[in-house]
């Protein structure tokens, strides 16, 4: 039995973690963490290519395997760790400005993927080498064999894995960049929208079965009538928690672009309230 509202104490909670100097800590100590794990990642790629790259150019030396080759599970032991990294950071950020739906300036796939690259570049130097470029030669039976293709792309492997990485990492910095701009974009229209009239009400027709405790993604449907007294149908696919999935007969406020109001994409909802543009997806 308790005397404190459970509901306004986890509200109070969260709005003590909004700007906090704890939390900032804990957004730059997750930050460090998926470098770190992303370094790591890149250390078991060599550990775990390694000896296949000495297969490919003929490198036999079985008295004096490198030791790298026996760190191979470096690589999925970073991959696991990075799957629980990669939400922590997300839910740090959201705790830390106090909504969970903007991306963070410095995505954490960035992050993970800047450290891949860096731990590719840091431990280059335990790739094994061979003794000669182009051919391997068999001394037992005095043979010589000219490298495939195959063979060459082994022996560039530390130089194109990293390369790799660096473009994803690119890639994933500007993907992040233009969705984040996408969605400060839909924000700045709901806020016009706000201040040019009033949101209509909508019902919701069909909504999401979950079962307690779990999470999905499903679609939903909802209604409304415009401007010009014609009842529309918009189809929405989101995240939800159990506790907040939609059901119908649910109201909803709708806020959409009178001169265009087929175009879906200028159609916004909020299930909470009809005021705060924060709350209009």
């Amino acid at each position: 039995m308790s005397t404190i509202d459970p509901v306004q104490a986890r509200r109070a909670r969260a709005e003590r973690r909004i700007g906090s100097p704890r939390t900032l800590a804990a957004l730059w100590t997750a930050g460090a963490a998926l470098f770190v794990l992303g370094a790591l990642l890149g250390f078991g790629l060599i550990a775990e290519r390694n000896s296949g790259r000495q297969m490919a150019l003929g490198i036999r030396d079985f008295d004096a395997e490198p030791w790298i080759n026996d760190a191979w599970y470096a690589l999925p032991a970073a991959f696991v760790l990075l799957l629980g990294a990669l939400p922590l950071y997300f839910l740090v950020y959201a705790n830390l400005i106090g909504d969970p739906r903007p991306l963070p300036p410095v995505d954490p796939f960035t992050i993970a993927l800047a450290g891949t690259t860096v731990g590719l570049l840091a431990f280059s130097g335990l790739w094994s080498q061979p003794q000669h470029v182009g051919f391997t030669r068999d001394e037992h039976f005095a043979t010589v064999d000219t490298w495939s293709s195959s063979a060459w792309a082994s022996y560039w492997l530390p130089l194109w894995l990293p390369a790799l990485a660096a473009a994803l990492t690119v890639v994933a910095f500007v993907t992040c960049t233009l969705l984040r701009r996408r969605s400060s974009r839909r924000g700045d229209a709901v806020r016009r929208m706000l201040t040019a009239g009033r949101p209509v009400p909508g019902t919701i027709t069909e909504g999401v079965a979950i079962s307690p405790g779990t999470r999905t993604i499903a679609s939903w449907h909802f209604t409304y009538t415009d401007a010009q007294g014609v009842q529309r149908w918009v189809k929405r696919t989101n995240a939800f928690e159990w506790q907040n999935a939609p059901k119908p007969g649910q109201r909803v406020w709708v806020l959409f672009d009178p001169a265009r109001p087929g175009d879906t994409s200028r159609i916004f909802v909020s299930r909470v309230s009809p005021d705060r543009a924060e709350d209009y997806a």
